[in-house]
């Protein structure tokens, strides 16, 4: 008895330590992704930002005239805003960028706006706990603002520069006057003029960030505040390749994993998400479709959102960017993410965020971790009446 009880032991033990074994051996299950949707607000307006406005250590979301505080989202107003939208969406309010941007030093963090109606450019000081409107302080008038983005322009790391999109490429940085105050300094690039769209990133490899537009893209000098920016040719956008049209959000990315920064953007009011795939010679490229199943892909970002380590696309569609006039203007809205397995052939897996619901996306998409536990959340507003949030459930 004592034997075969040592048999069984012995073979308990044995079997045991294979199935310890093939647990080791087996690949971790891939996270899996999905989205819950929380609304914040109903206000028609189209720009949002994300930022610790209250200094809780908590994000909370800015868009058009109210900060909405978190964790329960109550609206703060901070300024009227021009403008109206009606129930179906038709109209403008005066308001397309809402970046979160201490400008003035206090620790606090500001917003910084745009307006096309009105030509400018501006920010709005943050009074902290003594409340009331928040200061506005002309940055610059510059034909029409579309929107604009925050980037790391000057290379330190930080993404603390504003790219707005403008017809002539500039873009701001804060500065300290002799005084010690501090105000924004407009750097001009180039003034040709050129379509709307833009962003940053190093295209030919010499570890500075250059500045990339539909028509162009410009070699950053070794000072970014003083050189000249080379120009070099593009075609971003346009329904056929080797064309240019107006894009959202420009990215700048290695999607095959060659060695070479490609492009990432999108038609911003007709069919087409591309990646344009840099050739050996920076000024050569070959586009490759991502999605042209549906239209006015105005806003993009990109972000980790699945942690693989790689990043992927979120693309949503804005709603009556010209009242009516797109084509596909009245499809239902949507709001996608892009699985990207990059590599020689890579492959982008559409994923569904929202679609159908009455939910797109309008001048820009924050993916942040809104609410702290690790992994990437989505923000969107538009004229449909946001902001909403998407949080992700992957932990």
């Amino acid at each position: 008895m004592q034997r075969h009880a040592r048999r069984a032991l012995n073979a308990s033990c044995a079997l045991a330590a294979c199935t310890l074994a093939a647990c080791a051996a087996a690949p971790a299950a891939a996270p899996q992704v999905s989205f819950k949707a929380h609304r914040v607000a109903s206000f028609r307006g189209e720009p949002c930002g994300v930022g610790d406005f209250d200094g809780d250590g908590r994000p909370d979301i800015v868009a058009g005239d109210s900060v909405y505080i978190a964790p329960g989202w109550k609206a703060l107003k901070f300024r009227d805003v021009k403008g109206e939208v009606d129930a179906k969406g038709m109209g403008y309010l005066w308001d397309f960028m809402n970046l979160p941007l201490d400008v003035d030093g206090d620790g606090r963090l500001d917003v910084v706006t745009c307006d096309w109606f009105q030509k400018c450019a501006e920010w709005y000081r943050n009074p902290g706990p003594a409340g009331g409107p928040w200061q506005r302080t002309l940055i610059e008038e510059n034909g029409n603002f579309e929107c604009g983005d925050l980037w790391d322009i000057d290379g330190d790391g930080k993404a603390l520069e504003i790219l707005p999109h403008v017809p002539r490429t500039v873009w701001y940085e804060v500065v300290r006057r002799p005084d010690g105050s501090r105000a924004f300094a407009v750097h001009v690039v180039s003034e040709k003029p050129l379509e709307y769209g833009g962003g940053v990133g190093d295209i030919n490899g010499d570890g500075r960030p250059d500045i990339i537009r539909p028509n162009a893209w410009f070699e950053a000098p070794a000072d970014p505040r003083a050189g000249a920016w080379r120009e070099h040719p593009l075609a971003l956008g346009g329904a056929e390749d080797g064309t240019v049209d107006h894009v959202p959000q420009v990215w700048v990315y290695d999607v095959n994993a060659d060695g070479r920064n490609d492009i990432i953007t999108s038609s911003a009011h007709n069919r087409g998400i591309y990646w344009y795939e840099q050739l050996k010679d920076a000024n050569a490229w070959t586009r490759h479709t991502i999605d042209d199943s549906w239209t006015q892909a105005h806003s993009l970002a990109l972000a980790d959102l699945d942690a693989d380590g790689d990043l992927d696309l979120v693309a949503g569609k804005r709603f009556l960017a010209h009242n009516g006039g797109d084509p596909g203007a009245f499809d239902p809205l949507c709001v996608y993410w892009y699985e990207l397995a990059r590599g020689p052939a890579p492959v982008w897996t559409r994923h569904t965020v929202t679609a159908g619901e009455g939910i797109g996306s309008g001048m820009n998409i924050p993916v942040v971790d809104l609410d702290g536990d690790g992994d990437l959340d989505i923000v969107v507003t538009g004229k449909w009446g946001g902001p909403v949030w998407f949080e992700n459930l992957m932990r």
